[in-house]
């Protein structure tokens, strides 16, 4: 947030600073997607869907006949449609999946099979109400799906258009090579798998590759930044004795901060890396550049205080932020001093993105008491806080 000046400096150097947004900074709404497991579908009951905006479910895929199925009850998947929908929440069907992939490519070989497939893909969305189609095609570079993929996703395309239904795909470096960014164009919006990185030895979701990943689409893909969503675990992965990623060692964030309330910021429990509710924070931050934040997969969250999730929707409505982050970074360091001091003295063209933030005296003004405190903090080396409006 951008403030603006309406009392001059006193000797005091005492300054207030209004409470207001602006009317483009009100209105801003990122998209916050969650997955939810069709083997595990129970815990939507307990999910709070003022903090989402879409959910996908993982996942609907065809049988040898090109029909989808999920294994989510008939009436129970139209019960959840139904709520979901009672919340302004969208509900996309989500094909594909880590382990669904390898029954799609006999559909999408030939334009026949191609649209019969489409037909079914179309009828069965319809007959749930569904609001749209992720396509979580998850397979090498080197596959034959690919040489198909295109069409595919064009024919589909038009489809949603006719239906009013959107389309989006969840991706990542790995699997994108071959799609080109005319493809991309198609989707509503691309969910960026920014996670089980196997080139990283202490963190496969660390934040820096998170940067990496979008990065990488936004440049060599071609997506407008409004339409990247980042993708964040709520999981956790641990690591061999030689420092490669251990695929068979997978731990949920609930089962983790389970283990004791101070995993809850941290990024590591007993050897198995993940992301707690700080670095959470952070790439919320970051999403805020960009078309908000993907989850793999909601039932993993903790939940009340701990919920992931309410950090994530707490960040991007901004309603959440880390004590002294004026110049809103996603950290507090000495940038942030500097900046304080500049704005303090009234220096030409300086801002605070986040007024709020450098309110350390909690009292609803900026003054040379909170810049004391800014620097108490930083020499004491205390451990960054979030800090609810």
């Amino acid at each position: 947030m951008k403030t603006h000046r309406i009392i001059a400096v006193t000797a005091a150097a005492v300054l207030l600073i209004p409470t207001y947004s602006s009317a483009a900074e009100s209105e801003a709404k990122h998209r916050i997607v969650g997955y939810l497991p069709d083997w595990n579908y129970r815990p939507f009951s307990e999910l709070d869907l003022s903090e989402l905006t879409h959910i996908n479910i993982a996942f609907c895929n065809p049988d040898e006949n090109g029909k989808l199925h999920c294994n989510i009850p008939e009436s129970k998947l139209k019960s959840i449609i139904s709520d979901a929908h009672s919340n302004d929440v969208k509900v996309f069907a989500a094909l594909g999946g880590g382990d669904g992939c390898d029954g799609y490519l006999q559909h999408l070989d030939t334009a026949d099979k191609r649209t019969a497939f489409n037909a079914n893909i179309m009828n069965y969305c319809e007959s749930y109400d569904f609001d749209g189609i992720d396509l979580d095609i998850e397979l090498g570079s080197d596959h034959q799906i690919w040489n198909f993929y295109g069409d595919w996703c064009m024919e589909l395309r038009a489809l949603c258009d006719e239906r009013n239904m959107e389309m989006s795909t969840a991706t990542a470096q790995w699997v994108a090579e071959k799609v080109t960014p005319e493809t991309f164009a198609l989707f509503d919006f691309v969910n960026i798998m920014a996670y089980d990185n196997d080139e990283d030895r202490y963190s496969h979701a660390s934040y820096e590759y998170s940067g990496k990943c979008l990065d990488y689409f936004s440049a060599k893909k071609k997506i407008p930044k409004e339409k990247l969503v980042l993708g964040v675990p709520f999981y956790g992965r641990g690591y061999t004795s030689d420092g490669e990623l251990d695929w068979n060692s997978y731990m949920s964030f609930a089962d983790i901060v389970s283990k004791d309330g101070e995993y809850y910021n941290a990024d590591n429990y007993n050897d198995i890396a993940y992301n707690g509710a700080a670095t959470i924070a952070k790439k919320a931050e970051l999403a805020k550049g960009y078309g908000g934040i993907m989850i793999w997969e909601l039932t993993q969250d903790a939940k009340g205080e701990k919920s992931l999730l309410k950090v994530i929707s707490d960040t991007l409505r901004g309603e959440t932020f880390i004590a002294g982050d004026v110049n809103a970074d996603g950290s507090f360091n000495v940038s942030d001093l500097v900046l304080m001091q500049k704005w303090l003295l009234a220096v030409s063209d300086v801002e605070l993105e986040n007024w709020k933030a450098g309110d350390l005296c909690e009292d609803d003004r900026l003054d040379v008491f909170d810049l004391c405190a800014m620097r108490k903090r930083l020499i004491a080396g205390r451990s960054i806080t979030k800090e609810i409006l």
